[in-house]
């Protein structure tokens, strides 16, 4: 018997896989469309009929599964008739459902993309549409784009937009935007994404598609002008439209009443052409080395308040000064488009604050906003959906559990609910209208601890939830990508021996390589993978940019770090970049990084002129 059993394994690892379910229901359906046993539709085209089954179109249309299922007269005889549909395409279509086999060209492939649609033949619709994105070129992507908005095919237009707005200005001379409906047209130069450097590439493509059949469309050109923002256009370039023709004339100035905010907002923004989106690095401490001696050094907190700010752009390695506030230590930063916002921090005297500052970059000013309830030190702040929210932290020597949000239309306070606990030296950041605090320091017993878990706070029920963590941690960065959290480094619980200017200590928190990604519940996913920090680092600057995260300077066992590195998920490791971060001899600079919106030199839109 055993040996028999024995006998029987030994076969049956040698034997292939049992056919799954899926596989017999598939092969019998082809059979039976090839025999044409058992058909109980009839799709009517141009006086063709192709035979099929019912159950197979409303497995995967909901069109046919509605008409089958109701009272129409499909549904009792099977038959149904298509117009403005090719035999030919319904022919594609029945061998894709059936034989699974389907031949897509530049030719065909917008034909039977009009068919899958009109019939929500959804697998073949999506498989038409990756081919399209596959082949997108610069000479397709308007007839894609307008194929996708007629359709209402939100990630093939999200494509077919990308590629527009990054190659606008070829793209507009081009005959098929001349040939573009006004609803395309105006969706296309309304984007916020266009990457022009001036707002006259975009009113120049309106002249020339009203030009193209001027007796038609120039009645609606009033029409695409509400999309030319005009403030953002240089003197010359006003002159050059004043210019063009008397048909402007009832373009009126208005908006030379306006000065600064006002003239950006009343038109829309920027487009992604006229600013760069840098990354920001905002001083927090600066440490004055006072020795050094194997090539350690000993570090005292330096009495200049400043909160110095370093511009990086990646995309051209370069860095730049922006104007500083100098009368903060540590404050908490976050920032919206193109505002840099301060809370908080340490006067100097040593006592908390409880100040707003912004700062725009459009304007390079700093004006202070309405302060806060109470002062705060290494407290959280986020932004989300036009508010700021200031969470915990500790005013002077204790320890706080208030939160408060700051409305930046209404500009006012408003305090939400409390923190279960006092917690400081946090990881936080946002996550679809859910604000994460992750580890930290906790301050309600004695002696401190520090939280092994994650705080969780939903913006629409005012309320605070928590998630238990396998270890602690605190003083980590954490950055929100998709739908979920990749928390780096910091400082994680394992004992070790540090070593320090005056010998090896033991202790129980050393600086960490970890990294780890969070679902959107706040539960450590295995199955995203983020590669160990390079070294050590801890009080580094962590911020996302363009989908990369940037890890930049901190402090690896005393000695101070300048370098970069990035990483972009999907990578294995991350890469340093041949780019430092600025030092200044003497001192070690603590700092949090931030990405903001500055405009390009070349603009100059908030004239008072």
């Amino acid at each position: 018997m055993d040996s028999l059993m024995d006998g029987d394994s030994e076969t049956d690892d040698t034997q292939d896989a049992p056919q799954s379910l899926g596989s017999f229901v598939s092969q019998g359906l082809k059979q039976m469309y090839l025999d044409q046993q058992f058909c109980d539709a009839t799709l009517v085209v141009e006086g063709r009929r192709f035979p099929c089954h019912r159950v197979l179109l409303a497995s995967v249309s909901p069109y046919f599964r509605v008409m089958f299922t109701s009272s129409f007269k499909e549904s009792q005889d099977g038959e149904v008739l298509l117009n403005a549909i090719a035999p030919s395409i319904i022919q594609s279509m029945l061998n894709y459902l059936y034989l699974e086999e389907i031949s897509l060209t530049a030719e065909t492939a917008e034909d039977l993309f009009i068919a899958s649609s009109r019939l929500q033949i959804l697998p073949l619709e999506e498989i038409i549409s990756r081919f399209f994105v596959k082949n997108i070129s610069t000479e397709n992507c308007l007839g894609i784009y307008a194929l996708a908005y007629a359709h209402n095919h939100k990630d093939l237009l999200h494509a077919a937009m990308h590629h527009i707005s990054l190659n606008f200005g070829s793209v507009s001379e081009d005959y098929d935007f001349m040939c573009l409906d006004l609803s395309t047209l105006t969706s296309i130069i309304s984007s916020d994404d266009l990457v022009v450097a001036s707002e006259l590439v975009v009113y120049q493509a309106v002249q020339r598609w009203v030009r193209f059949q001027p007796a038609e469309r120039l009645p609606v050109l009033s029409v695409l002008m509400r999309h030319i923002r005009l403030p953002f256009l240089t003197r010359e370039a006003l002159a050059e439209i004043q210019a063009d023709s008397e048909i402007y004339g009832d373009v009126q100035m208005w908006w030379k009443q306006l000065v600064g905010e006002e003239r950006l907002w009343e038109n829309g923004g920027f487009r992604q052409g006229m600013y760069d989106e840098c990354i920001v690095c905002m001083e927090l401490h600066r440490y004055k080395i006072q020795h050094l001696e194997n090539d350690y050094s000993e570090f005292e907190i330096d009495s200049d308040l400043l909160s110095g700010m370093d511009c990086f752009d990646p995309y051209t390695g370069r860095w730049k000064k922006l104007p500083d506030l100098k009368c903060l230590r540590h404050p908490a930063s976050t920032a919206v488009e193109h505002k840099l916002y301060l809370s908080g921090g340490k006067h100097r005297d040593g006592s908390c604050s409880d100040t707003l500052y912004e700062y725009n970059s459009f304007t390079s000013q700093w004006i202070q906003l309405p302060s806060m309830s109470v002062p705060r030190d290494s407290h959280g702040f986020l932004a989300c959906n036009l508010k700021l929210y200031a969470l915990g932290g500790r005013n002077d020597r204790h320890g706080l559990t208030s939160a408060e949000s700051f409305d930046l239309v209404q500009k006012a306070w408003t305090p939400i609910s409390n923190l279960p606990f006092r917690l400081i030296y946090f990881a936080s950041t946002v996550l679809k209208n859910k604000l994460y605090l992750i580890g930290g320091e906790a301050l309600a017993v004695v002696p401190k601890l520090v939280y092994s878990g994650i705080l969780i706070y939903d913006i629409n029920l005012d309320m605070w939830t928590q998630m238990p963590l396998d270890f602690k941690c605190y003083e980590t960065a954490a950055i929100s990508m998709d739908n979920g959290i990749c928390v780096i480094g910091g400082f994680c619980e394992e004992k070790g021996r540090q070593l320090t200017p005056r010998g090896t200590t033991e202790v129980s928190f050393l600086s960490s390589r970890k990294c780890f990604f969070l679902n959107e519940d706040g539960k450590v996913c295995q199955e995203v993978v983020i590669p160990e920090l390079p070294e050590t680092f801890a009080f580094a600057g962590v911020v996302c940019w363009q989908r990369r995260i940037y890890w930049m300077g901190g402090i690896n066992c005393y000695r101070l770090c300048n370098r970069i590195f990035y990483w972009e998920p999907g990578d294995s490791s991350w890469t340093e970049c041949q780019e430092r971060v600025p030092s200044r001899e003497g001192f070690i600079r603590i700092f949090k990084c931030v990405t903001l919106k500055i405009p390009k030199n070349t603009l100059c839109p908030f004239s008072k002129k």
